[in-house]
């Protein structure tokens, strides 16, 4: 097993032979822009073992395997750890910026403009994706100048004005101007004077298209909070994928003179936010898909096509070992868990509104039940273990004081978090952080201009390879 991590942490770096070679002399037509928000060297790497040790696979994470690897350093223009604003406006405009700054320049006394604005008026289609809202930081980096990323209806009307032609994402945060004062004239309203359709279904996608619908904007049907995509761990049969929204999008910018499409895995940084390693390494896996359909693309069109992989920053700090298990790591331990720790959390505070009586022993089933964690085996719960769980319970069943942790995105409860850190620690993770760091991202390329990111990169540097990939 060491030398098979060994081989999977070096081969990142070394070309990958599968795909068919092409001269990199061509110059782009169709772009796709992955950024897994949060997902640092050690998501990628953590979720790549366990599709390999656990899930049995080779297939998942197709995009390490892409011909040219490298790094990108990511600090905002005032501060060495980034916030996803600083970082989107950084990877959409080639310029640093101020943290929560979206399209200004860090004194906000200049715009600046992405490169979807560019390929939009070489005459060339734009989408843009995202697992969570569509006026969050990274998706609003590519259309929005705020100076503040939380003015969600301000950036929502920049979106209608863009003239962009696909959107897709979980919806809005603020579509009727309530958080920035009643009496704003809704962005469905706003949007239909522009000849901009909104839908929730793909044939309405479909219709839209057919019709010549200006700009057309689709919201999950079934969101989770937040207006987000659920959890991939969370995820029925009904509910929709980053992948899905992918394939969609390319039905509709696919044309002729060419296209831009930026795709963000949204919720990776959600779950490393939480500590939640199951639900951090589905949603790398989940944002794996989206790629592998952009591949298919690549593999019809390969003397045209670039994908870029990227992430914004890394959060959590997360990594593959801890002081706990040594050289040791027991990743299938993950499989247990059912849930993310933001539905554990709403499970459990529906326990406690509808039995708000229970025992420590009704809620510690309920746990084992939802985290695979066990109290016989070799890794039964400890004394430790359960003195924390006690210690957790007492605190949110009102023995002591009902509190909730407030993490970036969720809240949650002492018991969830208790719980999960323990199945992490076990399992053999550690992580650092509950927010950013400022560690370099990885950056995977294959197709057309794939040689300008053979070297180590600052973010910013990304967006200017792409026009030169373009040939512009």
């Amino acid at each position: 097993m060491r030398i098979r991590l060994f081989i999977l942490l070096f081969s990142l770096s070394l070309p990958f032979i599968g795909y068919s070679q092409q001269s990199t002399t061509n110059s782009a037509k169709y772009v796709f822009l992955f950024i897994g928000d949060g997902m640092g060297i050690q998501q990628v790497n953590t979720a790549k073992v366990y599709a390999d040790s656990v899930l049995k696979t080779s297939e998942n994470l197709g995009f390490t395997k892409f011909p040219v690897t490298s790094f990108a350093t990511t600090y905002a223009g005032t501060r060495y750890i980034t916030c996803s604003a600083a970082a989107g406006t950084a990877l959409s405009t080639g310029s640093k910026t101020s943290p929560s700054t979206l399209g200004l320049n860090a004194t906000h006394t200049d715009t600046l403009f992405s490169i979807a604005k560019t390929f939009k008026d070489m005459g060339r289609k734009v989408a843009i994706l995202t697992s969570v809202s569509i006026d969050h930081a990274t998706p609003a980096a590519f259309y929005a100048h705020v100076p503040k990323r939380n003015e969600y209806y301000r950036i929502g009307t920049q979106l209608i004005t863009s003239n962009f032609d696909f959107f897709a994402s979980g919806g809005f945060l603020d579509p009727y101007g309530d958080k920035g004062g009643k009496g704003s004239p809704s962005l469905y309203s706003l949007g239909a004077k522009q000849g901009v359709g909104f839908t929730s279904t793909f044939t309405g996608v479909d219709s839209l298209k057919l019709a010549g619908a200006h700009s057309i904007v689709y919201s999950a049907p079934n969101p989770a909070s937040s207006s987000t995509f659920q959890y991939d761990i969370d995820r029925s049969e009904q509910d929709i994928t980053l992948a899905q929204i992918t394939a969609k999008a390319i039905d509709v910018v696919d044309n002729a003179d060419g296209f831009f499409m930026m795709v963000e895995g949204g919720k990776i940084d959600w779950a490393c936010h939480d500590n939640d390693a199951a639900t951090t390494i589905r949603e790398v896996i989940a944002f794996s898909d989206a790629v592998d359909v952009a591949i298919r693309f690549y593999n019809e069109h390969p003397h045209e096509t670039l994908i870029i992989v990227t992430a914004d920053h890394e959060t959590g700090g997360m990594a593959l070992g801890n002081s706990s298990n040594g050289y040791n790591n027991h990743l299938s331990l993950l499989q247990g868990q059912k849930v993310s720790q933001e539905k554990l959390h709403a499970q459990i505070a529906e326990m406690k509104r509808t039995t708000p009586n229970a025992t420590f022993n009704q809620v510690l089933t309920f746990i084992l039940q939802q985290t695979g964690l066990t109290l016989s085996g070799e890794f039964a719960l400890t004394e430790d273990d359960l003195s924390s769980l006690q210690s957790a319970y007492n605190t949110y069943f009102g023995i002591t004081s009902e509190l909730n942790d407030k993490n970036m995105y969720s809240s949650t409860d002492k018991i969830a978090a208790t719980a999960l850190s323990i199945l992490n620690r076990k399992a053999g993770i550690g992580w650092t952080s509950s927010t950013h760091t400022g560690c370099p991202v990885p950056v995977f390329v294959l197709g057309a201009g794939q040689q300008h990111f053979s070297r180590f990169l600052d973010n910013t540097d990304i967006p200017k390879n792409i026009i030169k990939a373009v040939g512009k």
